[in-house]
């Protein structure tokens, strides 16, 4: 955790050293956001959040300087599972990831006691922690470019990404208690044959229901056809 600390102070530094004297607070407001932000049920990121009468167009270039300097992951809704997924993305719409879980524990301020033991104080939010490691590493580990999906109050896939002119969708389990009532109604909607699950659970496969361990995230969607 010392080194984590040390790394965020690091990137501070940075902050301040690098962005536009105009964007610096507005940097660190975002930054110092993400955890309380992703602890939602939703996740979704508020400006709003930030200050009072916040207006994304005010935090643009803020959040455009974390993104660049690749310090967070931008995770954008999408409105239909068609390719390019891009294509059908709302850019005003999206989730805020830090670039490393880590880091996340860190600037969070979680203990390690905390993460091992499973507190309650750690049950809330172990939900967003899985998020984010699954995010960084589709993005670092297997290079793909994720979104997500809500079809209103009614159901929400955690992750979609595009690969080889296909499209896989992926919810995110924290343990092993799972249901896949959204996977069901997205497949339903854009005609797939095939959804996927990541969790505490091995390797399997149910009908259309892939399981993916947490550990082997990396490699989907490829071992789907394994």
């Amino acid at each position: 955790r010392k080194t984590q600390k040390d790394i965020l102070t690091a990137y501070q530094l940075d902050i301040s050293k690098h962005a536009l004297p105009s964007d610096i607070q507005k940097i660190f407001r975002i930054w110092d956001s993400i955890p309380s932000q992703l602890a939602k049920d939703n996740r979704r990121f508020m400006f709003s959040a930030l200050a009072h009468s916040a207006r994304s167009r005010e935090y643009e270039s803020a959040l455009q300087w974390l993104i660049d300097a690749g310090l967070v992951i931008k995770v954008e809704n999408i409105s239909a599972a068609r390719i390019p997924l891009s294509g059908y993305a709302n850019h005003n719409q999206f989730k805020l990831f830090v670039l490393d879980v880590g880091l996340l524990g860190a600037l969070a301020r979680l203990t390690a006691e905390t993460l091992v033991l499973g507190e309650g104080i750690f049950t809330e939010f172990k939900g967003a922690f899985v998020e984010n490691y699954v995010a960084q590493t589709l993005c670092f580990g297997a290079a793909l470019k994720p979104f997500y999906w809500t079809s209103g109050n009614q159901a929400e896939v955690d992750f979609v990404v595009e690969k080889n002119g296909r499209v896989f969708p992926l919810e995110v389990k924290a343990g092993v208690n799972l249901k896949a009532k959204s996977l069901q109604v997205f497949a339903e909607r854009f005609k797939l044959h095939t959804v996927s699950r990541t969790s505490l659970r091995n390797s399997s496969r149910r009908g259309s229901v892939c399981d993916f361990p947490l550990y082997a995230i990396e490699r989907f969607p490829e071992l789907i056809n394994k």
